[in-house]
């Protein structure tokens, strides 16, 4: 069995970077930094995992976890957010709606591997 394949979208070059670079020796990583891009990529791509943020311009992460979750093919993905969001409300409104995860920026390599492992089974 290949790598398994995880998409990022952060509207931060930068998250983006760090978190492929975290990534990249245990998965194949595909990184976006805006949420149709990835929504177009997601929906015709076999993925495994999702790391979404949860704000960003254009299309929001919640809208593209509603797509994502409306979709016969990928309403099964599981769903992490990362986000700078940190208060308890944001947290369990999120899981409330479909998320599977949800971890606070900026995300360290151990955490991000464990909660992806613990999806990933």
């Amino acid at each position: 069995m290949g790598l398994r394949d995880i998409v990022v979208v952060d509207d931060q070059p930068s998250v983006c970077r760090e978190v492929t670079a975290f990534l990249k020796d245990a998965y194949t990583v595909h990184a976006f930094t805006a949420g149709k891009e990835a929504l177009e990529y997601i929906l015709y791509s076999p993925v495994d995992l999702i790391l979404l943020d949860y704000d960003m311009p254009g299309m929001t992460g919640y809208e593209v976890l509603m797509s994502i979750r409306l979709n016969k093919s990928t309403n099964h993905v599981p769903v992490i957010f990362l986000t700078g969001e940190t208060n308890e409300r944001m947290r369990q409104e999120m899981l409330g709606r479909g998320a599977n995860d949800y971890l606070c920026k900026p995300v360290n390599s151990h955490d991000l591997h464990h909660c992806i492992e613990e999806h990933l089974v």
